[in-house]
């Protein structure tokens, strides 16, 4: 069988793009820091999500709240990268970030398992040396499509996808507890398109649900300790 028989879907031709480092370049806002908890995080904020405010019910924000960065960008069929790194720090730990490095590590040296919802990811490089990046040889022509792709103990990972299905996505560790801890940050894809497809009827049920949650979280009686944090996880 040739190489081209053996190609399992059509060949992608990867551009150029520009540079944004989470948790590293300023927008008009920035995740809070994390507390004194142990915690994953995607750069220096682990995610914490919000019940009873999912993004779908925001589209018509034009400025988001403090502890949201989000970056617009609206090209249909564009495409966007991530460059994530396991580097250790002095102290000996290290923990997955966006490069460049951020301050010292949280957990033990991990391998850490990244999926994101709604595409697949183009694998454009990956290595086991985080501090080697700038030798990568990126794979832009047919690179190989991922469901998951694997991020190597103190290694990088590069990967690309297209923007070809708006949507409010998760991007996340798959070991669970390290999703649970705050390893995932959410991808808002094409916001004004996706506002299109979410009408106020098919947000009803979600208005009804969210505003439901409010009022038994508001109770406090409701807890089973109300004197502790109510949620103490990323909420995924």
């Amino acid at each position: 069988m040739s190489q081209a028989d053996a190609r399992t879907h059509k060949p992608d031709q990867i551009p150029d793009t520009e540079r944004f480092i989470i948790g590293k370049d300023k927008y008009e806002s920035s995740p809070a820091l994390g507390d004194s908890f142990s915690w994953w995080s995607l750069g220096e904020n682990p995610l914490s999500l919000n019940f009873s405010d999912p993004t779908i019910i925001n589209l018509n924000n034009t400025k988001w709240k403090a502890d949201c960065a989000v970056v617009p960008e609206e090209r249909k069929d564009g495409w966007v990268y991530l460059v994530i790194t396991v580097p250790e720090t002095p102290d000996g730990p290290i923990r997955p970030i966006l490069i460049p490095s951020c301050a010292s590590g949280a957990f033990e040296k991990s391998t850490h398992f990244l999926h994101l919802y709604g595409h697949d990811i183009a694998l454009l490089a990956q290595g086991t040396n985080a501090s080697r990046t700038s030798e990568a040889t990126l794979k832009f022509d047919n690179p190989p499509p991922r469901d998951v792709a694997l991020l190597p103990p103190g290694g990088y990972l590069i990967i690309a996808s297209k923007t070809d299905n708006t949507g409010s996505w998760l991007f996340h560790c798959h070991i669970a507890w390290h999703a649970s801890s705050g390893l995932a940050l959410q991808i808002l894809e094409r916001q004004q398109d996706l506002k299109k497809l979410m009408t106020e009827e098919r947000l009803a049920e979600a208005r009804r649900v969210c505003a439901n949650w409010d009022t038994w979280f508001k109770n406090k009686t409701n807890h089973w300790n109300s004197s502790n944090p109510f949620q103490d996880d990323s909420g995924v």
